[in-house]
């Protein structure tokens, strides 16, 4: 939804000239990049935050996690989102990066997208998916990668059964999930985090 925004919405409805450019309340940043749709991803609010010391976050709280990511065709490639999530992998999670020819700009598709995320074409989408599948095996098997990270949505829905077909000994997360880990909260005891329950 946030591609379609910046990149439909202005042509389909105009500019929203009726809202303020984006002001983050916490640190005060303004989105110049959001001037004309508005709409900041939470990848955007995430890396400021963290950028201007808002988020106390504790990276050994995801130690049992050997991360990768996956630049998505909508947020990465088309829109240009590879360096903030990035900055947020590297203050919350170990990781590494899958080889440079698949990422980034490069970056190959999770298979599933345009509504092909059904089961019916269950074979199509791991056909489709088997370059990703391949590259992160690659890391899998040099670096002992346990966890696929990604930020979109499709992706995070898609990339689990081609994970569990291709790559059974990795995980799929949002990145949220890992600053959510991370986040150390006010307040909190020893025994809050031995009762909790960790979900990645």
């Amino acid at each position: 939804m946030w591609r379609v925004l910046h990149q439909y919405m202005d042509t389909m409805n105009g500019p929203a000239d009726f809202l303020e450019v984006p002001r983050s309340p916490i640190t005060g940043t303004v989105f110049k990049n959001a001037a004309s749709t508005k709409m900041v991803h939470i990848t955007e609010f995430t890396a400021d935050l963290i950028k201007n010391g808002k988020l106390k976050l504790d990276k050994s709280r995801n130690s049992h996690i050997k991360a990768t990511w996956h630049d998505s065709c909508n947020t990465a490639r088309a829109m240009g989102l590879l360096d903030e999530p990035r900055y947020v992998l590297d203050h919350v999670v170990d990781w590494v990066e899958m080889p440079e020819n698949t990422i980034r700009e490069q970056t190959f598709c999770c298979g599933s997208g345009t509504g092909l995320n059904t089961d019916e074409i269950m074979e199509l989408r791991m056909r489709a998916g088997l370059p990703r599948a391949n590259a992160v095996k690659h890391v899998h098997d040099k670096y002992g990668v346990n966890m696929l990270a990604c930020v979109c949505a499709i992706d995070r829905a898609t990339l689990t059964s081609l994970m569990n077909y291709w790559n059974p000994d990795v995980r799929v997360c949002g990145l949220t999930e890992l600053v959510a880990n991370a986040i150390v909260q006010e307040g909190e005891t020893r025994e809050d985090l031995d009762d909790g329950l960790r979900t990645l």
